[in-house]
């Protein structure tokens, strides 16, 4: 089974790979999301057919909002680095190192998508303000909301239907997201 938005290989070694970024879970005979970006069982196929978008084809803009994307994706995943640390519960925790994994690699797939080749580097933010495991959850529902409200506003501004679809599925993913950490 291959994922069409990241183009990853889901077998019976790696389905189960972050499964705690998930509401429900990947079984060996039921694989619902793709493990590695998180996309839904509509975008799993066990053809080869990934969706691609030809970075040279894109506009300006596009490209743009790609970068920014890589951005908002690389400042999420450092955010759920530092909140798993900061985290006093186990499972929150794991949560938040799960989503984290999840979210660069949306950073990588932006990056890819963009033909970008240096990661951007960020300035660290401080989250020490946020001294519990519910003021950290509270922020992270913030994050995925702001994600989903960027790939909302943004995937009719990209102006490539393939990159469109990719921003509408990471949407999807967000969404459920927020769904999670407000558990």
């Amino acid at each position: 089974m291959k994922c069409k938005v990241c183009g990853m290989e889901i077998n019976e070694k790696n389905y189960n790979f972050n499964e705690l970024a998930f509401i429900n879970k990947n079984s060996e005979d039921n694989i619902i999301y793709c493990p590695f970006c998180g996309a839904g069982k509509k975008y799993l196929v066990e053809s080869d057919e990934i969706i691609k978008v030809d970075s040279n084809l894109l506009n300006e803009n596009a490209l743009k909002i790609l970068d920014h994307a890589v951005k908002l994706e690389l400042f999420n995943g450092d955010f759920y680095t530092t909140a798993a640390s900061m985290a006093k519960n186990s499972e929150v925790k794991k949560v938040f190192e799960a989503l984290a994994n999840i979210e660069k690699f949306h950073s990588r797939l932006h990056q890819k998508l963009g033909g970008f080749t240096k990661t951007p580097n960020l300035n660290k933010v401080n989250y020490d303000k946020y001294n519990s495991d519910s003021a950290l959850l509270e922020l992270a529902k913030q994050k995925e909301e702001h994600a989903v409200s960027y790939y909302e506003k943004y995937k009719n501004e990209v102006n490539d239907h393939k990159l469109f679809e990719i921003f509408k599925a990471l949407a999807d993913v967000e969404k459920e997201h927020i769904i999670l950490v407000k558990e």
